[in-house]
């Protein structure tokens, strides 16, 4: 969540301070959740200086879902569409480079 959070506040070409905010108050909030051992708050807290594209955040989606029932993978994907919505519109502002990444990341997940 954290990488196609990153992706969709990059995908306009301005990422701004509220988008940041908002996906460093994402990560901070996986700490709260519970003990998170070193390897993967240093593999989160390192995705946070990476640019990601479109392939890459589609790929680790299908990779979160798989192995799920439809239900189940249904619940997964409005959690995450839910998530992108938010970070597409902290900033006041949805660009249409953001809107086109949307559809192209709902498609790739079979959402549309």
């Amino acid at each position: 969540m954290a990488k196609t959070g990153l992706f969709f506040a990059h995908c306009d070409g301005d990422y701004t301070d509220r988008e940041r905010d908002f996906v460093e108050g994402f990560l901070a909030g996986i700490e709260q959740i519970g003990s998170v051992d070193d390897e993967v708050k240093k593999a989160v807290l390192d995705s946070v200086n990476h640019t990601y594209t479109l392939d890459e955040v589609l790929e680790e989606t299908k990779q979160l879902v798989a192995g799920f029932n439809d239900d189940e993978r249904t619940a997964i994907l409005a959690v995450i569409d839910g998530f992108i919505k938010k970070v597409m519109r902290v900033d006041n502002k949805v660009e249409s480079a953001e809107k086109k990444a949307y559809v192209a990341w709902k498609i790739g997940v079979g959402l549309m």
